[in-house]
């Protein structure tokens, strides 16, 4: 089922957050990354019946990106992750969800981790997918991807070119990306509302403990049980960043070969293999 939700930021500022929903079963809320098109739909498309077999899927569109309003800083955190997190529990208030699993990849995982840290009692497992917010030993700077990403709403704005040297580093196998993907993220991407106010944007001042999530101090008080599911050739958050998060005193680490970024969508079966394993087994 295709719907929204819409309500009102502590502060009265109105948002709208699109979703699919399927299945039974608990909940399951997946998070998308924050890469621009980014959806629900095109980041888990290979995985929503697999989870629904099992679950009450969620599929949300974050705000900023799709069919949801394009306001994802009127929720007023420190930064997008918290944000993002937020956007997160009033969708849950919205819905009536009590507690469920959180599944992200990249921006969405980060979000994740900041409900688990904001509301513990709201999550019931994590399944984190290269998540943004880690240290990388000897890091200088943002990789490339990072880059890519915070850069493409400035100077001329979207274009081909840059979704698509974006996309290339979403994956190992650039051969899986297909001229269509192409077209449909960038659609997704160029809508006028979020050009007018993108949800992520380099930052005017260095990054700081809203962005470096693994030094949250409250952190390795996360006693969830969680699962990082990391590609070792992630270009856009390095497999290195792993040991950041290893504070967390339940989580398991899996590590996926000649897998990018996009572990879902590059690994489908392997990682609905994992997911299904991981929340059903006690």
């Amino acid at each position: 089922m295709n719907n929204h939700v819409e309500g009102t930021t502590p502060d009265g500022v109105a948002w709208k957050i699109h979703y699919e929903v399927c299945g039974s079963g608990d909940d399951l809320i997946l998070l998308h990354g924050g890469g621009p098109g980014a959806t629900g739909r095109s980041n888990y498309g290979k995985n929503i019946d697999a989870l629904a077999r099992a679950f009450r899927v969620w599929v949300i569109d974050f705000p900023g990106w799709g069919q949801s309003s394009k306001n994802l800083n009127a929720f007023g955190g420190a930064g997008p992750f918290q944000n993002g997190a937020r956007a997160v529990i009033a969708f849950m208030d919205a819905l009536g969800i009590g507690r469920a699993h959180l599944v992200g990849n990249s921006f969405g995982g980060s979000a994740a981790l900041c409900v688990a840290m904001e509301q513990p009692e709201r999550v019931n497992r994590l399944v984190l997918m290269g998540p943004g917010g880690g240290t990388v030993p000897g890091a200088t700077g943002p990789t490339e991807g990072i880059r890519q990403l915070q850069g493409y709403y400035l100077g001329e704005g979207p274009t081909l070119e840059k979704l698509t040297a974006f996309i290339g580093n979403l994956v190992y196998d650039s051969s899986l990306i297909t001229p269509e993907l192409i077209r449909q993220r960038f659609e997704a991407s160029a809508d006028p509302a979020i050009c007018a106010n993108p949800p992520i944007v380099p930052r005017p001042t260095p990054p700081g403990p809203e962005t470096f999530i693994s030094r949250d101090p409250r952190l390795a008080s996360v006693a969830h049980r969680a699962l990082f599911i990391w590609g070792q050739q992630d270009k856009v958050n390095p497999a290195a960043g792993i040991d950041s998060f290893k504070v967390m005193p339940n989580a398991d680490y899996v590590l996926l070969n000649h897998c990018g970024h996009w572990a879902q969508w590059e690994h489908p079966e392997r990682f609905n293999d994992l997911v299904l394993s991981f929340l059903r087994n006690p």
